[in-house]
């Protein structure tokens, strides 16, 4: 069963509305400079870092619309389960590369096309490291090899996008990144959600809200390494997660 169970994160979405750490995550977005982007969906091709007040506030947006959670929840799953055979794209991006969340997209996307190219690549240098890092532990621990579709992908720096008001240094960044993280403390605080503090993306923030995390991973080593493990366990993956709302998976 997972951890993160559907009681604990509407009790917690609860405190956050009554308490103002919503209204005070959408003012932190208010910070960030307008800017003019193309549209073009080059970017969204990542379970981009969110925090826990973000994955709260994107799980309220779902709960109001059975719509959106219904068109995500069967991309979360490919997301996650294929990540390591398959690149797709976030989850949330539409075919006409609109975001089905845009009202409560986070932070990270909401800042993406104000980086400075120099800060940009940099960061991207160490993605690429740190990728590379665990992609060896992946092999000597499970013995899987990243598809080189997945391993060789990254987003290039957009150079299409007009920010209004300069680009944003990296202090400026950081600094709406602790404003957005701090929430988070008020949230666990009060006691009504009981997760590890650790880095989260968005699709494994939503795959832990469904099944037990450890469980989904070694779910996910299997179909890596086995195309009919991939046939039967996805399909079946979807059909009782999209059904359901506390979900046990039996290997």
């Amino acid at each position: 069963m997972s951890k993160l169970n559907r009681k604990d994160i509407l009790s917690a979405i609860d405190y956050a509305d009554e308490n103002g750490v919503f209204a005070k995550l959408n003012s932190i977005y208010e910070e960030v400079p307008s800017g003019r982007c193309s549209g073009c969906g080059k970017c969204c091709m990542e379970s981009v870092g969110i925090s826990m007040t973000e994955f709260l506030n994107i799980y309220k947006r779902l709960e109001e619309s059975e719509k959106i959670r219904r068109e995500v929840t069967p991309k979360i799953i490919d997301y996650y389960f294929l990540e390591f055979v398959k690149k797709n794209s976030c989850p949330f991006k539409r075919d006409d590369n609109t975001c089905s969340i845009y009202e409560v997209r986070p932070l990270n996307c909401r800042i993406y096309g104000n980086w400075k190219k120099i800060d940009y690549e940099a960061n991207l240098k160490n993605i690429l490291k740190r990728n590379e890092k665990f992609e060896l532990e992946l092999f000597d621990e499970c013995k899987i090899m990243v598809n080189k579709e997945v391993s060789d992908f990254k987003i290039e720096y957009c150079n299409d996008f007009v920010p209004g008001a300069g680009y944003m240094s990296k202090e400026d960044r950081l600094a709406l990144s602790d404003k957005v993280i701090t929430l988070d403390s008020r949230i666990l605080n009060s006691g009504t959600i009981d997760i590890e503090f650790k880095d989260r993306g968005i699709v494994e923030y939503f795959i832990e809200s469904m099944i037990d995390i450890d469980m989904a991973f070694r779910i996910k080593t299997r179909v890596t390494k086995d195309e009919g493990d991939r046939k039967n366990a996805i399909p079946r993956l979807k059909k009782i997660l999209l059904n359901v709302d506390s979900t046990i998976v039996s290997e």
